[in-house]
């Protein structure tokens, strides 16, 4: 009898032993992970499993710091293991939902939205959370609306709020937009000019048309333009945006203008955009390309647009800068740009010859833009320009714009 205790007893410290060797290990392990030394984390982990293959935590571990590396696939193979040997492992639901949103497999997030619920996951904001991003990101603003809807008591939470702020505009396929634009001269030598538009957006599942008029004032001459934009967002989120107006006077406006551009985002936080634009006047003719590069940065976003056109004269720049700092409601955002060049995407620059466009313009912009409640916004900008309005005679034109957008 004795001798069996004895047998007992040593197993049990050997037992003893090993458990207490191996919570040492994955507290290194831990350590190791939250000081970016993933691969030693890693090694140390899959040390404790080597001896412990039922250890679900370590598993779920293992998953967080693949996922947090980049390496999604891997991340989920622990994850279907730790579900194996415990379904009902709170943090295994908690890495799950965050491995499957980052890597962007959204169908598959409300898949284990549902299965969290079915397992008693206890963090049922978590789930609200999770499952409307991913009916955002699939483009089901009415099941992500319903989703928060359904979860009243999580709207006193600002970031869910925000997000249902945010559905409600996207959600509107709709909107109808008003501006108008007024230029002034140093020395008021020159009236002040006009420009003004209408337009009225309206979506179609992938597909959004917005036909617009516009109306000048300048130089004691007056002219109207017919056009419309045109975008298409692809399942990938990237779109294709076109455009084309008609002048009907041919006072001020070209007779036709034509536009084509595809945005792309190649990584995280990049955007890349590469397009043409056609100006037909009476006169003459004006090719341009144009590329955009952006970059967001927490709350900020940055970006470069140079532009090469192609005139039969000459051909020319033109570079525009632009920043935005968004509040925590993107629709409130403060922006400046910077431009040397004449644009063909500013409708400010209208003479009725395609000269304008190889004059020297240098121009600095401040906008901001406002949330009037949920579902309408306010723009108002400000800018001066230095510009060459013939060859080497230079002046000073101060520029005011106010845009109201209403969704509808």
């Amino acid at each position: 009898m004795k001798y069996l205790a004895g047998i007992i007893l040593i197993f049990s410290t050997h037992w003893i032993s090993g458990q207490v060797n191996a919570d040492s290990i994955f507290n290194s392990a831990i350590k190791n992970a939250q000081t970016g030394m993933y691969n030693q984390a890693i090694k140390e982990a899959q040390i404790v499993l080597n001896t412990h293959p039922d250890r679900f935590d370590v598993l779920v571990f293992m998953a967080n710091i693949r996922a947090w590396t980049g390496e999604y696939e891997a991340a989920m193979e622990h994850i279907k293991k730790a579900y194996l040997l415990n379904k009902t492992y709170k943090e295994l639901y908690d890495s799950w939902l965050n491995i499957l949103l980052w890597a962007e497999n959204y169908r598959k997030l409300l898949e284990t939205c549902n299965l969290a619920e079915k397992n008693n996951y206890p963090d049922s904001y978590n789930i609200c959370l999770k499952r409307t991003l991913a009916y955002k990101a699939l483009n089901d603003y009415k099941g992500a609306i319903n989703t928060l809807e359904n979860n009243q008591a999580y709207l006193d939470s600002i970031p869910l709020k925000k997000l249902y702020n945010d559905l409600l505009m996207l959600n509107k396929s709709n909107a109808i937009s008003v501006y108008y634009s007024i230029d002034f001269f140093e020395g008021n030598t020159i009236q002040p000019q006009h420009l003004s538009y209408i337009d009225y957006a309206f979506k179609i599942n992938r597909h959004t048309l917005i036909p617009r008029v516009l109306y000048t004032h300048r130089f004691n001459l007056s002219d109207y333009q017919l056009e419309a934009d045109y975008y298409h967002i692809f399942r990938s989120g990237n779109y294709l945006y076109a455009n084309y107006g008609i002048g009907i006077m041919h006072n001020l406006f070209p007779q036709h203008r034509a536009g084509l551009e595809y945005y792309t985002t190649p990584i995280k936080t990049f955007e890349l955009s590469a397009g043409v634009r056609m100006l037909y006047y009476t006169e003459n003719k004006v090719g341009i390309t144009t590329i955009q590069f952006g970059k967001y940065h927490k709350n900020f976003w940055f970006s470069i647009r140079p532009m090469y056109i192609i005139h039969e004269t000459k051909n020319t720049w033109t570079t525009i800068l632009k920043s935005r700092h968004y509040s925590s409601n993107p629709l409130n955002y403060i922006g400046l740009e910077l431009m040397a060049g004449n644009s063909p995407d500013d409708r400010n620059t209208l003479l009725p010859s395609a000269e304008i466009l190889l004059l020297n313009n240098y121009r600095a912009k401040i906008e901001k833009n406002i949330a009037l409640k949920v579902l309408g916004e306010l723009k108002l900008s400000a800018a001066y320009s230095y510009e060459e309005y013939i060859p080497s005679h230079y002046r000073s034109k101060f520029n005011f714009e106010i845009l109201f957008k209403y969704k509808l």
